[in-house]
């Protein structure tokens, strides 16, 4: 169905929580048995998507940022195309810089792994290839240039959803609104007439998701993106971001819900409390000081279940996307202890709600009229028999030719 509607002004929020995860690359040390495996958990977990980073971290040194994949690497867009193989609902997004490859090429190739998948995939849009991890959160300085720059990029996100924004195949099986005549060719009977001119719906793509780190970016993320990846913050400071994401998102002439939030988080749970909090003290003295998360979601499933609530119910997130790699059964532990304790509450979906990315996040499936020029075509017909037709083209009509029963 198309989407008319016209944007809301008011915020609702949904009272439901959904979650993504983003796995550590580079794609070149990811075994592909790992990442099946990682993708069979997550969508056991009835996880929104996976995302696979063309950056990567540097095994050696946790905490510490490489820019880019080293040349060499395993495609990311290529990994995702076998995981949905072997997956049926979880979206695969690919965390991407235009400047980094082809900006064309890496469009049509996220354009191929939508299809491939069902309508699964998404494109998390990196800033930049070369600065992007050491900038993601910086407020201030001088924009990029080129494609990397606030301008190139939007100007790319808008090429690429006119690539993405396929034609849905028209109703062949439509019979006239009004009935002008019959006439016979090649031995069958046709009826011509009037139907309505409605131009056909068109996809609306893969998802795009953006940083929000900085107020720059939130600018960005609110005009051309689907969903904002947003850092680690305290309840208080979510919501301070969502009335800003819906300020911006309106001012923009987008609906208050238009855009969701996914914030970047910690989760460190185990049975007791007291375990986590050990577990979390092991962990923190791992990594550099301003590597740790310090609004980290620390306790038993419960315990870390209460607190995610208030997330839900004042609409402060939509979800949180998380990046499991310090302990083995990170990710496993979420899936088997903390998805039950959410679904307890009703904050957690007990299934997929739909085939799609974007319809799972709650997101329009087909573009909105504003985006898309209707096209129509005109048949010609023999019509020697109808007489003087006479058609007002301000009906925004068009000819209808059907096939009559035998």
């Amino acid at each position: 169905m198309t989407d008319t509607h016209e944007p809301s002004t008011e915020f609702t929020p949904s009272g439901r929580l959904h979650l993504g995860v983003g796995l550590i690359g580079p794609p070149s040390e990811l075994d592909f048995n790992e990442l099946r495996t990682l993708a069979h958990t997550a969508e056991r977990g009835l996880f929104s998507f996976l995302a696979l980073d063309e950056r990567y971290w540097l095994r050696d040194d946790p905490g510490s940022a490489s820019a880019v994949d080293p040349a060499g690497s395993n495609d990311a867009v290529t990994m995702l195309a076998a995981v949905a193989a072997v997956t049926t609902s979880i979206g695969l997004a690919v965390a991407a810089a235009p400047d980094y490859d082809d900006p064309a090429d890496l469009v049509h190739r996220i354009a191929s792994l939508d299809r491939l998948s069902g309508g699964r995939a998404a494109w998390h849009t990196l800033a930049d290839g070369a600065g992007g991890v050491a900038r993601s959160g910086a407020a201030g300085g001088p924009d990029e240039e080129g494609i990397a720059s606030a301008d190139g990029r939007g100007g790319l996100l808008d090429s690429a959803r006119r690539t993405w924004q396929a034609p849905e195949p028209r109703d062949t099986g439509r019979t006239p609104v009004e009935t002008l005549g019959v006439f016979e060719h090649a031995g069958h009977m046709y009826s011509l007439g009037l139907g309505k001119l409605d131009g056909p719906a068109r996809r609306a793509g893969p998802v795009v998701l953006h940083d929000g780190g900085s107020p720059r970016e939130l600018d960005f993320a609110a005009r051309h993106a689907d969903v904002v990846i947003s850092a680690p913050a305290t309840l208080e400071d979510a919501l301070a971001l969502r009335r800003g994401t819906v300020a911006r998102s309106v001012d923009v002439g987008r609906g208050a819900n238009d855009v969701k939030i996914f914030q970047s988080a910690t989760f460190i749970l185990a049975a007791t409390d007291v375990e986590a909090r050990q577990k979390a003290e092991a962990m923190r003295a791992q990594l550099p000081e301003d590597a740790w998360d310090n609004a980290a979601f620390i306790g038993s499933p419960a315990k870390v279940a209460a607190r995610l609530l208030d997330f839900a119910r004042t609409g402060a997130v939509d979800g949180f996307t998380l990046m499991p790699w310090m302990f083995p059964d990170e990710l496993a532990d979420i899936v088997n202890h903390l998805v039950p304790e959410l679904q307890r509450r009703g904050i957690y979906p007990a299934r997929y709600s739909a085939d799609t990315l974007r319809g799972n996040l709650g997101l329009p499936e087909t573009a909105s009229s504003e985006d898309r020029a209707a096209t129509h075509t005109l048949p010609v017909v023999e019509a020697d028999d109808l007489g003087d037709v006479r058609l007002d083209l301000n009906l925004r009509m068009e000819l209808v030719v059907a096939k009559m029963p035998a």
